[in-house]
Parts: C-alpha cells; sequence; structure tokens
C-alpha cells in the first residue's frame, strides 16, 4: 500500500496535516521515457514545471556520496554511531557549537563522491538538454540535514536565484531512500502557471525585499496557487528538476525510528548567461558572508533566512538566535 493512502501513516507540513484524499495528493509522474529527446523534455518542463527521473543516477554512486557525508555529521554528534552510519539515525549534535561550521560546510560541499552527484554528467545531462546550451553549475551548493521533526516552508526558488538569469533549473537529489514520512519533496501541480504567484511573490528579490517562507498550511497554499500537492516514495539515484515558478517545501520528517533525510539542491544555467552573485563567483556572498548554510535547529518562518542560515563568530562556531513565539507559528 502506498504511504499516502494508509490511513495509519499521519503526514503533516509545517505541522499542518496533508489531505491525503486522491484530489490533493498525487504521485509525481516519472519522464525517463524523454531522456535522450532534448525537445520532448523541454516541452514537457514547459507543461508541468518539473521533470521526475528515476535511478538517474547509478544508486552506488549515491549510497557512496551519503556515507561520505553522513560520516562527517556523526563527527558533530548530529548521527548516532551506535547504529551503522548510512542509517542515518538522529544523535545529540553535542559538538555542533564547538566546531568550525564554515569549515565543514565547505568540507561537505566539495567532498569527492557529493559531487560526483551533483556534478555528474547524469544530472549535467539533462540540465544542458533543458537549456539548450553549455551548462554552468551554481558555485553553491545546497547539502540538506533535515533531522527528525523538522521540516520546510513553502517557497518558489525565483526570489533567491533571480539576480542573473532567469533560466536556471534546480535538482533536488535525495542521497537515499526518502518516504514522504521522512521529509520527502513535495511539489505543487500547476503552481508555475499561477498568475497570482507571477505578478506578485515571483516579482520580488528575498534579500531586497526581506522575504520569509510564502506560506506554511499546505492546505491554504494549494487554494491560493496551484492543485495536488505531488510526491513519490524517492529511492536512491532519482533526481527531480524544477523550475524557479515552481512552488515547493517539504513534508515533515516523522521518520519512525528517527532517521534523519538526507538531500541536496542544485542550480544550473547556461554558461553564456548572467548569474546571481549571491551564488557564483570564487566569493560568493549567500545572505551575507558572516553567515553558514546549517538548515534547521529551530524555526523562525525563515525570517532574515534563519531557518537554513546561521550567524557564525570568527571562529566559525555557530550563534543561534533566540525563538519567538511569533517565529514558531
Amino acid at each position: 500500500m502506498s504511504i499516502r493512502s494508509d490511513p495509519d501513516v499521519s503526514l503533516t507540513a509545517n505541522g499542518f496535516d496533508v489531505d491525503r484524499s486522491a484530489g490533493r495528493l498525487g504521485d509525481l509522474e516519472s519522464a525517463n521515457d524523454l531522456l535522450g529527446d532534448p525537445r520532448a523534455l523541454r516541452a514537457t518542463m514547459q507543461e508541468r514545471g518539473y521533470l521526475f527521473f528515476r535511478k538517474l543516477i547509478d544508486p552506488t554512486i549515491v549510497s557512496e556520496a551519503r556515507l561520505e557525508v553522513l560520516g562527517k555529521y556523526a563527527v558533530l554528534g548530529e548521527i548516532d554511531d551506535r547504529h551503522p552510519i548510512d542509517d542515518g539515525i538522529a544523535g545529540d549534535g553535542e559538538a555542533v557549537s564547538a566546531v568550525n561550521l564554515r569549515a565543514f560546510s565547505e568540507s561537505i560541499r566539495s567532498g569527492y563522491w557529493y559531487r560526483r552527484v551533483t556534478d555528474g554528467p547524469e544530472v549535467l545531462g539533462v540540465a544542458g538538454d533543458l537549456l539548450d546550451g553549455v551548462v554552468q553549475i551554481f558555485a553553491m551548493r545546497w547539502p540538506r540535514f533535515v533531522r527528525p521533526g523538522e521540516g520546510c516552508g513553502f517557497h518558489c526558488d525565483g526570489p533567491y536565484m533571480n539576480r542573473g538569469t532567469d533560466r536556471i533549473f534546480s535538482a533536488w537529489i535525495p542521497l537515499g531512500d526518502v518516504t514522504p514520512t521522512e521529509g520527502a519533496l513535495m511539489v505543487l501541480e500547476n503552481s508555475h502557471r499561477s498568475e497570482r504567484l507571477l505578478s506578485g511573490y515571483l516579482r520580488a528579490d528575498a534579500d531586497r525585499d526581506g522575504l520569509q517562507w510564502l506560506d506554511d498550511d499546505p492546505v491554504s497554499v494549494q487554494e491560493q496557487y496551484g492543485d495536488r500537492w505531488l510526491t513519490a516514495d524517492f529511492e536512491a539515484g532519482d533526481v527531480l528538476f524544477f523550475g524557479m515558478h515552481t512552488l515547493h517545501g517539504a513534508f515533515d520528517n516523522r521518520s519512525p525510528v528517527g532517521r534523519c533525510r538526507l538531500s541536496s539542491d542544485t542550480r544550473y544555467q547556461r554558461a553564456d548567461e548572467p548569474a546571481d552573485p549571491r551564488w557564483n563567483g570564487a566569493d560568493f556572498e549567500g545572505h551575507g558572508g558572516s553567515r553558514v548554510f546549517y538548515p534547521g535547529l529551530g524555526r523562525w518562518n525563515n525570517a532574515d533566512f534563519q531557518d537554513e542560515w546561521k550567524d557564525v563568530d570568527d571562529r566559525g562556531r555557530i550563534v543561534l538566535r533566540e525563538e519567538t513565539d511569533r517565529d514558531r507559528h
């Protein structure tokens, strides 16, 4: 039985129940039959707002990347090494406050097997077909470690990436199997056609306009911007591409065994088009040079990007801001 239809499984996003009825929750449609046909890939992306591929990457490569990344998190205590590292069972994270997170984050992004996934010929090939030219991957790569109890607010990538070209595609790559109960990604069907998004939110610049998450209630989002939520029981090797206008988020990680979700976000554009300086170049600025990408550890509705970007001191040690009641709701 599909987990999305199992009445004994609770699916939530940002603490809100997700409606699992057929008209509200559906399956991502595979595009594997379109591989090798660039015109069909571009036409289908324009129609659907996403392209989902099963086993695009060799699962053994993804498994190596998973072990490489989880081994580093285990050093921080984020993974409980009393279990096999590959199980990804959450630890106490007791060393997070003591280490140089800037160096740690760079070590994740520069790992050989992690780069083999994000920069590999399988993913670059599809990106090149979509963009019909030579591809440039963003210098910033977003490895995401989602602990039990954590999730992600709903948003589009456009306002965060739009200071260069708008012809950019995101690739969400699970580093291992990820079910909806463990925090799988969810995209909103036909949201890339939403006039409400196109005429308002998607014209914003996240930093200039101080954007928080667009919304946190999956039912409210559906009523305003699109149709069904689409997701899958993702497996190692799967890749989900989507454009800058596709509204998406994630289920809360409610793993019954305490497993952390591990995935990666990367962005691809044509090499001959201008690139957003926030995420490109030798010294890209991100959301401020004093910060480090380290998602989770609290919920601030992403005010000042705190859900994902953490302040650090001059030695790279984390400085967490206090949550308020308003931040939590």
